[in-house]
């Protein structure tokens, strides 16, 4: 009976080939987008924005000189959760490393605004410090988000940080409609990929 059910399915297979390729490829495709939404509400819920600038002031100085802002080529952008250094410093230890400043954690990625261009020419070379938190549950690597930056002349508190923030999350919605929509999109055609349709065929009429 198991040899019989498995030439069975095995003909089947064979006689429709791109079916099961569409079915297989419908799966994978909703199977990779519905991490991918996972993952970002997660690292969402993982990095909450500071509520107040007292919450801020109680985070560590860290103390930096800006190397190069990194823009351009040099400005990597990771497919996942937005990951888009802003600067290159170097730390009270003679380390370096990247910074970028707050944005909300979505695909596609965009740069914060908090600064313009004026503004990021006078950081290179400047000393100062920062403050902020490393992001967590990303599983990249350490990623520094700066809250409050004083470099030289270039001043910006908690509130500069904030309201840039809530600037690009209020033009976030068309990005998010769209993954969603894609993510509806796919699992309508993985349904109908799965659909027997050879078995809603109307018998043939016996002569």
């Amino acid at each position: 009976m198991l040899s019989d059910l498995f030439r069975s399915w095995s003909n089947h297979l064979a006689a429709s080939p791109l079916r099961w390729l569409l079915r297989i490829t419908s799966l994978l495709l909703l199977a990779l987008c519905g991490l991918h939404v996972g993952y970002t509400l997660r690292a969402q819920g993982l990095n909450p924005v500071p509520e107040s600038a007292a919450d801020v002031a109680r985070w560590p100085i860290v103390p930096i000189e800006v190397l190069h802002v990194l823009e351009g080529p040099d400005a990597k952008i990771a497919w996942l959760a937005n990951a888009q250094p802003a600067l290159n410093v170097r730390l009270a230890d003679d380390t370096q490393q990247s910074m970028e400043f707050p944005v909300p954690l979505t695909w596609p990625g965009r740069r914060s605004t908090v600064l313009d261009d004026a503004a990021l020419r006078k950081l290179p070379g400047c000393m100062g410090y920062v403050r902020g938190q490393f992001l967590q549950g990303l599983g990249t690597a350490p990623r520094f988000r700066i809250w409050e930056l004083h470099c030289g002349p270039v001043h910006h508190a908690y509130e500069d940080f904030k309201a840039a923030y809530d600037a690009a999350r209020s033009e976030g919605p068309a990005p998010a409609r769209w993954q969603w929509g894609v993510l509806a999109m796919l699992l309508l055609v993985g349904v109908l990929a799965w659909v027997p349709w050879h078995s809603r065929r109307p018998p043939s009429a016996n002569v």
